[in-house]
């Protein structure tokens, strides 16, 4: 004969704990020491150092602030384009041995590793060691203005 189990619900009904220890226990994150990683070493215990290592730092606090007005530069180096001259003519970035990287959200062209491509690329910036090697391998360079956000002056 099958033996009837009390619920859960039936055998907790009067117990003030309900089976999370103390009674005080299991309310809100005042047991857990706070919200998400909080209380890591509260607990008679140091602060754990798997934590250290996959958070970093910068979990335990925060230190300085962030502009608003900060523009974000998208980078492209030379070596890139070297790597990728024939993935940019087929995505037509590279037309007739010109390269506009405006048309790709670049900002700056930096000039790392070798360049061999004899192009002439148009850029709102460009690094002095990449105006070089473009040069050194008979392209030319060509700088237009960058668009600059313009911001209400109070």
């Amino acid at each position: 004969m099958l033996k009837h189990k009390k619920s859960k619900v039936k055998t907790q009904r009067g117990t003030s704990s309900h089976g999370w220890g103390h009674k005080k226990k299991h309310r809100g994150a005042g047991n857990r020491g706070g919200k998400g990683m909080a209380g890591t070493g509260a607990r008679g215990d140091a602060k754990k150092p798997t934590i250290l290592t996959t958070v970093g730092k910068a979990y335990y606090g925060k230190k300085g602030f962030s502009s608003i007005h900060k523009r974000k530069i998208n980078v492209l180096s030379l070596t890139y384009i070297e790597n990728h001259i024939g993935d940019l003519t087929e995505a037509g970035l590279i037309v007739d041995g010109n390269l506009d990287t405006t048309k790709m959200k670049i900002n700056k062209v930096l000039g790392r590793g070798k360049f061999s491509a004899k192009l002439n690329i148009v850029c709102e910036e460009i690094s002095a060691n990449a105006k070089a090697a473009v040069e050194a391998a008979g392209g030319s360079v060509t700088v237009t203005e960058a668009d600059e956000p313009e911001f209400d002056e109070e």
